[in-house]
């Protein structure tokens, strides 16, 4: 145990600590669509926005969806209701109407990036 701590206290003192791993891009891609589509102005990753006539968080949507992950994406692909504050979606409707159009792909890069599997 000590030699394993010297070792490490040896690596932080050189520098030579281990970096967090970067984001390959395919993991950027739905950091990326999420905000060039603006969706920030509604959710946010942990503070529930509904207090303020805004959208719920991206974890409570996370939460929703857990084991549901392919409902996510049919709903950003318009393809039903969300399960989530279904009382704000004709405000969140107009925006589903643009992301729909992105490739299947795009929009599990998204989906990853919403319920924190990147």
């Amino acid at each position: 145990m000590k030699k394993i701590l010297l070792v490490f206290l040896g690596a932080i003192l050189t520098g030579a600590a281990p970096q967090p791993a970067e984001a390959s891009e395919e993991d950027k891609i739905g950091v990326q669509l999420f905000e060039q589509r603006g969706c920030g102005a509604c959710h946010d990753r942990t503070t529930d926005q509904t207090i303020y006539r805004l959208g719920p968080s991206l974890n409570q949507i996370a939460e929703a969806y857990k084991g549901h992950e392919d409902d996510l994406e049919l709903f950003l692909k318009g393809g039903c209701k969300p399960i989530v504050d279904e009382v704000r979606y004709e405000i969140m409707h107009g925006e589903i109407v643009k992301i729909k159009g992105l490739s299947d792909s795009q929009i599990r890069d998204l989906r990853k990036y919403i319920c924190g599997d990147q």
